[in-house]
């Protein structure tokens, strides 16, 4: 096959391409165990490059083994992977101390019940460690990407989670304080990263 046909191919792939799919043959997954159970995300580093790729070198260096997850809004979303100070405040991105990334949004990819999506502040390129999955069975459309936006509205979505759905619902009720964090330790005790 030649390199045109090969493009016309992946164009085919992708345009067929729901955010909702199992995961296909050669596709990268993420495996989360916690101690409220386990979880498996498809990600998607062939759509969103870096935004993908930074949770992949960070769960390979074992960033997150062990840190919490720090924040559960039930009915929105649970967010970890700040492994420096454990509580929301910390992380950086995987090039290391104080890195960060930027975000990158594909209008396939929403904030749908179990979206894996990056955390950030409110400035630009501020994606460090922290993410979160979407708990809404409505979703959280209100953090989706603008379509006439700047780059920098809206949140990046990377992955989706496709098994272990009643450890999202385990961890998405438990009890929290009046600053939403859980009441009893939730943690992440490793990521995997593998292939299908």
């Amino acid at each position: 096959m030649e390199s045109g046909e090969w493009r016309v191919c992946y164009i085919l792939v992708m345009a067929d391409f729901k955010q909702t799919d199992e995961p296909q043959s050669g596709e990268t997954i993420a495996v989360i165990i916690t101690n409220h159970g386990l979880m498996k995300l498809r990600l998607f580093p062939e759509i969103v490059g870096a935004a993908a790729e930074n949770f992949i070198e960070l769960a390979r260096q074992g960033k997150y083994d062990g840190s919490p997850f720090h924040r559960v809004i039930k009915d929105f979303m649970i967010q970890g992977g700040d492994f420096t100070n454990k509580n929301g405040t910390g992380g950086h991105a995987a090039e290391g101390e104080d890195s960060t990334i930027g975000d990158v949004y594909d209008p396939r990819l929403k904030h749908i019940y179990g979206a894996l999506s990056w955390a950030k502040t409110s400035a630009p390129n501020s994606i460090g460690s922290q993410f979160f999955i979407v708990h809404g069975k409505d979703g959280a459309h209100f953090l989706d990407h603008p379509e006439d936006g700047h780059n920098h509205q809206g949140y990046t979505v990377f992955g989706q989670l496709y098994e272990g759905f009643e450890t999202l619902e385990n961890i998405a009720t438990v009890k929290t304080d009046s600053r939403d964090r859980p009441k009893e330790e939730v943690v992440i005790r490793s990521i995997s990263i593998e292939n299908v």
